[in-house]
């Protein structure tokens, strides 16, 4: 049987364009750590869309538990009606007590027993979720949509754009850029292999605003077999990693991006984003940080992203 949740199971195959480069298996050991992990990482929406739910979907099991106690069970509640023991259920959960409705019997106290306990934990349990998820450090760091390969200083190179959302600084800061291609051995089995590629500047002091890496794309880069034309079908993305210590959150914080071959404009370069005002200073237009036109002389093309 098909699994319903994503948390459970994971494809089988890679692919890219969901995952971004992560090989999964369709079955882990312990489901229930990946289920908290997917808890942790997924957004804020899916979150309190799920806490919502098991609210309401527990509170409506409880209902049909006192309805099943049959009629009198719940003191002034209509003989039949779910609406009335659904409120008395999320009174109890929520250990409200109004005084009205009040449980008459032993099934229906011993219900009532069970639904105050599980509304505890299950407070307790979403609390303490909202807060990990609160103080989970997150690095606030955006890299741009593409990257692009152009003349730079008369050499072919690879470059892409990193951006701190954040007012605060990150020391310490390190990039580092990946080559992930799938190759075959002269035995014919196929792997997949792993090379860093140099670039420029791979650390910086303090990160605060914008960082354009760069890679030279000479004689002895990985990355230069992959760039040409014939290679468009071949296997391959690059994967970027970024750590560094946030001086806010007293606290190291990681990022990563993923570039696919879709991703990498040729013969292009980034529409600068700095500047110049006639007092001297520096303005940042963080507007033109995705954007890129033609690394030619003829820029009828336009600004592209």
């Amino acid at each position: 049987m098909r699994k319903l949740f994503p948390f459970n199971r994971r494809p089988a195959r890679i692919n890219l364009d969901e995952y971004r480069a992560t090989l999964s298996r369709t079955e882990i050991a312990r489901p229930e750590n990946n289920f908290y992990h997917w808890l942790l990482g997924t957004s804020w929406g899916s979150f309190m869309l799920l806490v919502v739910l098991v609210y309401l979907g527990a509170n409506l099991l409880f209902a049909f538990a006192y309805l099943a106690c049959g009629d009198g069970a719940i003191t002034h509640a209509q003989p039949g009606s779910l609406l009335d023991v659904f409120f008395f259920s999320v009174q109890t959960m929520a250990t409200i007590g109004y005084g009205r409705m009040t449980p008459i019997g032993s099934w229906p106290n011993a219900i009532v027993t069970f639904e105050a306990f599980f509304g505890i934990v299950y407070s307790a349990l979403t609390t303490g979720l909202a807060f990990a998820r609160f103080t989970r450090p997150t690095a606030g760091v955006r890299f741009s949509k593409v990257a692009v390969v152009g003349s730079h200083d008369g050499i072919q190179t690879f470059k892409f754009r990193v951006a701190n959302d954040r007012s605060s600084h990150i020391v310490e800061a390190q990039l580092r850029l990946w080559l992930i291609a799938e190759s075959m051995t002269a035995e014919g089995e196929r792997y997949r292999r792993s090379v860093e590629l140099q670039l420029h500047r791979s650390e910086s002091p303090v990160f605060s605003l914008t960082w354009t890496a760069m890679h030279s794309v000479d004689e002895t880069s990985a990355l230069k077999d992959y760039l040409g034309k014939e290679a468009i079908e071949r296997q391959w993305h690059l994967l970027i990693t970024f750590t560094g210590y946030h001086e806010s959150l007293a606290n190291q914080v990681y990022a990563r991006h993923v570039y696919l071959p879709k991703d990498v404009q040729q013969n292009a370069t980034f529409i600068d984003i700095v500047t110049a005002l006639p007092d001297g200073d520096r303005v940042i237009d963080l507007t033109n940080f995705d954007k890129w036109v033609p690394n030619i002389s003829d820029k009828l093309v336009g600004e592209y992203l």
